[in-house]
């Protein structure tokens, strides 16, 4: 779970940093009156489930509602760096696993191209604390990454169809 909120985390900055450079990104104050710069995902559901999975392990925190802005905002409570180490292990449970892998799925689907995964684009992390972690990549000779969407239906969507509440719990939680 620590590693895939790395990822989500290293993702939704690297979404800041292009609002940013756009024009596109806001600042809205949080629960405190401070102001945050908001990530929003502008219901995409690549963007929507990846910021759902940090907002319910804490690493995301909704802005308050603002009127006359469109939908939800959230800014991060905590640094790539604290996000590296902090401890999610209260959240480590397979259904947590497979809602947070298909979310994984629904934001890297619409850019990856028959299962390649394009390292330049993930975390420094991703090879070590993801994809060398998981049978869904497979690492091959010459250093590519590959999704396997077989290993990845088999493992992952097949319980995900059982699953009747899809959002991250804590152990013994609901």
């Amino acid at each position: 779970m620590a590693a895939l909120a790395y990822e989500f985390l290293f993702e939704v900055h690297r979404k800041m940093d292009l609002d940013r450079k756009r024009g596109n990104i806001k600042s809205l104050r949080d629960e405190n009156g401070a102001l945050r710069e908001a990530f929003h995902h502008e219901f995409s559901s690549n963007w929507e489930w990846p910021g759902s999975v940090l907002e319910q392990l804490g690493v995301l925190r909704i802005l308050q509602p603002t009127r006359d802005l469109w939908g939800p905002n959230f800014y991060p409570v905590m640094t790539l760096d604290e996000c590296s180490v902090a401890d999610f292990s209260k959240f480590e449970t397979f259904d947590n696993y497979c809602v947070a892998m298909s979310s994984f799925e629904m934001l890297h689907s619409p850019s990856e191209f028959r299962g390649e995964v394009h390292l330049h684009s993930r975390s420094p992390h991703f090879l070590d604390a993801v994809a060398s972690q998981d049978d869904i990549f497979r690492i091959q000779d010459d250093g590519q990454v590959r999704f396997d969407q077989q290993r990845f239906n088999e493992k992952v969507m097949t319980r995900w169809e059982d699953l009747e509440v899809r959002r991250i719990h804590p152990k013994g939680g609901t």
